[in-house]
């Protein structure tokens, strides 16, 4: 039936966006935001403090003297005839990346709200000047592994030095991913549930406690040995051990299932937070 002179049509259009959508040009538009996101971070992470970036020289040393006082001394956990000290500080150089990786990239919308309700620019921005700033930091706490790492290698202790280094940017870029994807998911649902947030600092220490951090996954019976496979993480840390210091349970095709699990879960986070940037300001 024919509409008549006093009804009127009215008609919605909305763009047609494919489910995994990534604006890669806008993204590369505007890299000068993301450097200026960067730099903020930064400049007001150090601004005001006594020691500044100095904090994430001590924060590994520091963290990996107690693991060795508490779990290598006291609890006389096995570390596969790798130095206590080395062990520990191989294990929390990747995950401190992982966990500031994540934690950084889930506060995307929440803590950006100010500037997401007012211009435009690619969300994705953020998450990825987030994973920047953590890059950074772990360059940092990777020298240091590295100074430490050349010290015992010099001074005769059992560690092998082999090409298998070569996997160690695979393992970087693996565990940026596994963050931001992650991180963008909770992100997202925090639109939502807002009390999400506060569930992520205590859900990832328990994360840490299972991923084989500062006990070596030998230790774990073979009828919880599927939980170690089944956590993305675990094979990243006993990939990294082995590379380095030729000492770690990995099979390559546990690897390829981590590999896969991460790429899963970055295509969701992506996703999802593509999904939330459309009625985030109704909602947040």
């Amino acid at each position: 039936m024919p509409p008549t002179a006093d009804q009127q049509w009215t008609a919605v259009v909305t763009p047609q966006k494919p489910l995994f959508d990534v604006p890669f040009r806008d993204l590369w538009r505007y890299r000068d935001l993301i450097y200026q996101f960067v730099r903020r971070d930064l400049v007001t992470q150090h601004k005001q403090t006594i020691l500044g970036p100095v904090w994430f020289f001590v924060q590994p040393i520091v963290s990996s003297v107690v693991m060795t006082v508490v779990f290598g001394r006291i609890a006389n956990l096995p570390t596969n005839e790798t130095p206590k000290f080395l062990f520990y500080l191989s294990g929390v150089t990747i995950w401190y990346y992982f966990s500031a990786v994540l934690s950084r990239t889930s506060n995307s919308f929440s803590g950006n709200a100010h500037l997401f309700t007012k211009i435009y620019f690619p969300r994705l921005s953020v998450p990825i000047a987030q994973s920047l700033v953590a890059m950074w930091h772990f360059l940092i706490q990777f020298l240091i592994f590295l100074g430490f790492y050349l010290y015992f290698l010099f001074a005769g202790y059992p560690i092998e030095a082999s090409f298998r280094v070569i996997i160690i940017p695979f393992l970087i870029l693996q565990t940026a991913l596994l963050g931001m994807g992650c991180g963008c998911l909770i992100s997202a649902l925090t639109t939502r549930f807002k009390d999400l947030q506060m569930a992520v600092p205590p859900g990832i220490q328990l994360w840490m406690y299972a991923s084989c951090i500062f006990f070596p996954r030998s230790m774990v019976p073979d009828s919880w040995q599927w939980v170690m496979i089944a956590n993305p993480v675990v094979p990243i840390v006993e990939a990294f051990r082995f590379a380095m210091m030729g000492k770690g349970e990995v099979e390559i095709w546990q690897w390829l299932l981590s590999v896969a699990i991460t790429l899963v879960i970055f295509c969701i986070g992506i996703i999802e937070f593509g999904r939330a940037e459309k009625n985030f300001a109704d909602t947040i």
